[in-house]
C-alpha cells in the first residue's frame, strides 16, 4: 500500500481543479460545501531504476518502463547464458548437478518442509521472453537461502529435470546477484595488423586502446603483409582487459575477425 502511494506521487505533481461541463461552472451537487483545495502534494526524489520497476511489478502486475534484464543484455552474452526460450526447447534432463547457466528475477518463492523435515524452495525465474519453474533442493537451500530472497536479478547455475509432458523445472544449485556476476575473460590473445591499412594513425590508436585498458591478458600482434610475410610480435606492458568493448574497438581499427582467442 506504501508502494502505490509513493507510486502515484511519483507521477508527478497533481492539483485538485474545478470541472467545467457544458460551458458551465461546476465543483459538485453541494457548491458551498465542497472545498478546493489547491495545495499540491509534497516533492519526492527520483526513484532509482530498482524501485521504479520493483513498484511497477508489485503494482500492475509487470514491467512496463523497461525491464530489468535489459542494462545486463551484452553481459547475457558473454556469460552464455541461457533465456527461458532456450531452456523450454531442450529435450533431455542435464541432471540437477549440471552446471547450465541462466538469468532472471526470482518470483513466486515458496519455502516449503519435505517430509524428511528439510526445507527446500520453489519459484520461478522469470526473464524478458517468459518464465521457468525452479527447484531448490534441500541440500542447496541450506546454503542458498538468504539468496533465493533477492529481488534483484540474479545469475543461476543448476541443472534442468525434464518429464514428459511437463515443462522442464530448474534445479539451482547457485545464486549470485547479476551485477555481481563476473564475465570469464580471455587470458591471452592475438591482434593482426594487416600492412596494408594500417596507418601511421591506426597504430598510434590502437596504442591509447592498448594503454587506456590495461588488464590481465597478454597481447601477441601479427604484423602481416597479405600473401607475403608475417611477424609475431611481443610487446611489454600491452596487458590487456579483453571485453566485448575493446574487442570492438580492435576490429573497427584493424578490421572485422582482427582478434583470435589464445587461451
Amino acid at each position: 500500500m506504501q508502494n502505490r502511494a509513493r507510486y502515484a506521487m511519483a507521477l508527478g505533481p497533481v492539483t485538485v481543479n474545478e470541472i467545467r461541463i457544458s460551458g458551465h461552472h461546476q465543483i459538485g451537487v453541494f457548491q458551498d460545501e465542497v472545498p478546493v483545495n489547491n495545495d499540491k502534494l509534497p516533492d519526492t526524489p527520483d526513484w532509482d531504476e530498482h524501485t521504479r520497476l520493483a513498484a511497477e511489478k508489485e503494482i500492475l502486475g509487470f514491467f512496463i518502463t523497461g525491464h530489468p534484464l535489459e542494462k545486463y543484455k551484452d553481459k547475457l552474452e558473454d556469460l552464455r547464458a541461457l533465456s527461458t526460450t532456450d531452456i523450454a526447447g531442450i529435450k533431455a534432463s542435464t541432471g540437477k548437478d549440471e552446471n547450465i547457466c541462466t538469468a532472471g528475477i526470482i518470483t513466486n518463492l515458496r519455502v516449503l518442509k519435505s517430509k524428511k523435515g528439510d526445507f527446500y524452495a520453489q519459484g520461478a525465474l522469470e526473464d524478458m521472453a517468459g518464465s521457468v519453474e525452479m527447484i531448490v533442493f534441500p541440500e542447496a537451500y541450506r546454503k542458498l537461502q538468504d539468496k533465493v530472497k533477492l529481488e534483484v536479478p540474479v545469475l543461476v547455475r543448476g541443472g534442468l529435470r525434464i518429464e514428459e509432458g511437463v515443462n522442464p523445472k530448474l534445479t539451482a544449485n547457485d545464486i549470485i546477484p547479476l551485477e555481481d556476476a563476473k564475465v570469464p575473460l580471455p587470458r591471452s590473445l592475438r591482434i593482426r595488423i594487416p600492412l596494408e591499412t594500417a596507418s601511421e594513425s591506426v597504430v598510434d590508436d590502437l596504442h591509447a586502446l592498448c594503454a587506456g585498458r590495461k588488464g590481465d591478458a597478454k597481447v601477441l600482434f601479427d604484423v602481416e603483409r597479405q600473401g607475403d610475410f608475417m611477424v609475431v610480435m611481443e610487446a611489454e606492458g600491452y596487458n590487456v582487459h579483453p571485453d566485448r568493448n575493446f574487442v570492438a574497438r580492435v576490429e573497427e581499427l584493424c578490421g572485422r575477425g582482427a582478434v583470435r582467442v589464445i587461451d
